[in-house]
């Protein structure tokens, strides 16, 4: 059995960071390898956390934090966001 590992890359930061199934979401994952995103609410209704996802796919089971307009620009709420696969995300 073969088992998916996820790059998710903080092109700015300069890292990358493999997921794991104990982090809750990108946000956790970023705060844990020393990367600091603003956030308020954490349940990506508020969008203080929102960051540009340059490639890749995520999970988000809420968007209310996003309008039109960042969707278009491939946005994404780093505290609901699950990567589904590798990541560059602009932070």
């Amino acid at each position: 059995m073969t088992i998916l590992t996820i790059d998710v890359e903080f092109k700015t930061s300069g890292k990358t960071v493999k997921w794991c199934d104990s982090y809750d979401n990108i946000l956790d994952m970023a705060r844990a390898n020393g990367i600091e995103i603003e956030a308020e609410c954490e349940a990506g209704i508020c969008g203080t956390c929102k960051i540009k996802m340059l490639s890749g796919k995520v999970d988000m089971d809420v968007q209310d934090g996003l309008d039109d307009d960042d969707i278009r620009q491939n946005m994404i709420l780093p505290c609901v966001a699950v990567p589904l696969s590798d990541l560059v995300l602009e932070i």
